[in-house]
């Protein structure tokens, strides 16, 4: 009984690489590490939206006195 209920669940995996295969049985995409210069890129991205939202939520403020 419990061959059964072993082999029944083997059956019911994913073959390994089905996953990462698409179905033109190419190899799926695989992603790139990132970079310092691509982090550092992100960063001063982020810093520059925080300083553009506080300089508008300021001025927006100053205008309903």
């Amino acid at each position: 009984m419990a061959k059964a209920a072993a082999a029944k669940a083997d059956g019911a995996k994913a073959p390994a690489g089905a996953l990462s295969k698409s179905k033109a049985g190419k190899g799926g995409k695989v992603a790139k590490p990132r970079t310092g210069f691509a982090d550092f890129v992100t960063l001063m991205i982020c810093i520059g939206c925080t300083v553009w939202a506080f300089k508008a939520i300021i001025a927006l403020g100053s205008q309903s006195f």
